[in-house]
């Protein structure tokens, strides 16, 4: 287990490095070993958003993209809404190392998708409903 501070240190090392370039940010979370990665992937050194984006390398709608970059990356651990298409609700979580968006209608989970694909997956299912 990595030291709070130490981890706290190469966040703030790697965000500086990245400077907001989400595919260099995630080259980097890719070259960490896996304890560290883990540790700093659901840390609140980091937020939902560039989880999201390490995880499954997509760029959401720009709403999608505000409301994760509110969170905490340690909230995704539980769930993170990421966004609502008409009466559905998409959310993100990640509860072991694999990500997943679970589609709800806001009462119970309608779909699960699982993987690096899970996004757009849930996406396109959400769509075909409406």
């Amino acid at each position: 287990m990595i030291d709070y501070y130490d981890l706290a240190q190469l966040a703030d090392k790697i965000l500086e490095i990245a400077d907001d370039d989400m595919p260099v940010l995630a080259e980097i979370i890719e070259d960490l070993d896996p304890e560290t990665r883990s540790e700093l992937l659901f840390s609140d050194f980091l937020n939902a958003y560039q989880v999201f984006y390490y995880y499954f390398r997509e760029v959401p709608d720009i709403l999608v993209d505000e409301r994760l970059s509110l969170v905490p990356a340690s909230a995704v651990r539980k769930g993170v809404l990421a966004e609502e298409r008409d009466l559905l609700e998409l959310v993100f979580i990640v509860p072991d190392e694999t990500p997943e968006i679970l589609v709800s209608d806001g009462e119970e989970i309608l779909q699960r998708f699982i993987g690096k694909n899970a996004y757009r997956d849930a996406v396109g299912w959400a769509d075909e409903q409406a």
